[in-house]
């Protein structure tokens, strides 16, 4: 075999790879093909996966690595969720189709929690992601794959691998339960357990807060999220009146300052 796997040049090959991921039971299982033969033709350090209703922020997430204390349950949703909703809007504005990211360009999604904590500098040292997802239309649940690497761009084949590993990975995860999430007790406080001053944002919030944090305007956000700048507005009167601010600036600092006890 090539020390990198082509789908469109080794096929069969590639098929033998990619076939292994629909008999997988366990995340014990699903970890050593990520870690082993998929790197073959999709190399990557986090495989980060997102999946339930993007628009109410009714969300669950596997994070599957070989890196210390990278795992499913080192994070919280208010880690998480941020940037998996932002990964699923530029997924959706690029049609639905495989794309790469510079993750520099979404660093402000990352934020205080991720930054102050070991686990989370390993994540806020990824550089590029490979991005894909799919959709259920009938109950409007979509999930989102990215091929997280710490290297400054991959190859030109890794969005076609990944599209086409992307419906055994679904399968897999499909067949057995979703890693657990943190539980009370760890040490970290979920958004039920923030300072009570601080009423949580909405998922919708969050969202807006991670633009107006990398500096966008209304107009471009409404652009961005497929919403009316009047609807912007309001859900920025609804976040100043929740974080107790008078401008962006000041949510901004203020937000980042409250998630730092996730």
């Amino acid at each position: 075999m090539s020390a990198f796997l082509e789908p469109q040049t080794d096929p069969s090959l590639f098929l033998e790879v990619a076939g292994k991921g629909a008999a997988l039971s366990t995340h014990a299982e699903l970890w050593r093909w990520l870690q082993g033969d998929v790197q073959r033709c999709l190399s990557h350090d986090i495989m980060l996966i997102g999946w339930g209703d993007f628009r109410s922020g009714d969300l669950n997430f596997d994070i599957i690595s070989s890196l210390p204390g990278v795992r499913s349950q080192d994070f919280t949703s208010s880690m998480i969720n941020p940037m998996l909703s932002y990964l699923r809007d530029r997924w959706t504005a690029a049609q639905h189709l495989p794309f790469q990211l510079d993750l520099a360009t979404c660093q402000g999604l990352i934020g205080a929690p991720v930054h102050n904590s070991s686990r989370g500098r390993a994540l806020a040292a990824m550089r590029t992601a490979v991005v894909h997802g799919t959709g259920d239309r009938g109950n409007g649940r979509e999930r989102v794959f990215a091929a997280l690497s710490s290297r400054l761009g991959t190859a030109p084949e890794a969005t076609a691998a990944l599209k086409l590993l992307v419906p055994f990975i679904d399968t897999a995860l499909r067949q057995m339960p979703h890693a657990p999430s943190p539980q009370a007790g760890t040490g970290r406080k979920t958004d039920e357990t923030l300072p009570s001053r601080l009423e949580p944002l909405s998922e919708r919030e969050r969202q807006i807060m991670a633009w107006v944090a990398m500096g966008k305007t209304n107009p471009e956000i409404g652009c961005i999220l497929h919403i009316s700048e009047f609807t912007v507005k309001n859900h920025m009167k609804s976040i100043f009146s929740k974080l107790d601010v008078t401008n962006r600036a000041h949510a901004v600092s203020k937000l980042t300052r409250a998630t730092s006890y996730a």
